[in-house]
């Protein structure tokens, strides 16, 4: 069996695109500037010394939950470019959906709420990190949509005549 776009359905291709996106804004972006009072500050500029850190270096346990949010992503989408079969009742859409939502939410709780650094400014790429992680979530949601995966199934009420 081959990969191929064509079997991607909508959901699966946010959820590819805010995967990789997410990879790239962990990595190659900063996400937090320490900032740095007085001369010790004016030195480290002096000196050409960075004050900022991307996530990997910044989030601590944080980086672990959003790598395997991208792997988890990632995999997803190759199962489904690739055709291959899961077990009957599980889906990994679900799984990726709640993965996203959960990395998001932390993810703005350490933005808005608890910053990993005293005297801590938050840079663009916390703020892109967020919207891929939202990006999946919803991707996954969406997903689960359109393979008919629903969280929690309404009773069947029969209606007397």
């Amino acid at each position: 069996m081959s990969f191929e776009f064509s079997r991607l359905r909508h959901g699966d291709r946010v959820v590819a695109v805010g995967s990789i996106a997410l990879f790239i804004f962990m990595f190659f972006f900063k996400w937090f500037d320490i900032k740095v009072p007085g001369i010790i500050g004016a030195y480290l500029r002096v000196a050409n010394v960075s004050t900022s850190v991307d996530a990997w270096h910044s989030l601590e346990y944080i980086r672990w939950l959003l790598l395997f949010t991208v792997i988890a992503g990632l995999v997803l989408v190759v199962l489904v470019g690739g055709a291959r079969k899961l077990p009957a009742g599980f889906s990994i859409s679900a799984v990726v959906a709640g993965l996203g939502l959960l990395s998001a939410v932390l993810v703005l709780y350490r933005l808005l709420i608890s910053h990993p650094f005293t005297h801590v400014e938050v840079k663009l790429g916390a703020w892109l990190g967020l919207i891929s992680c939202a990006a999946i979530a919803y991707g996954g949601f969406r997903g689960m949509t359109e393979e008919g995966t629903v969280l929690v199934s309404a009773p069947h009420v029969e209606s007397s005549p």
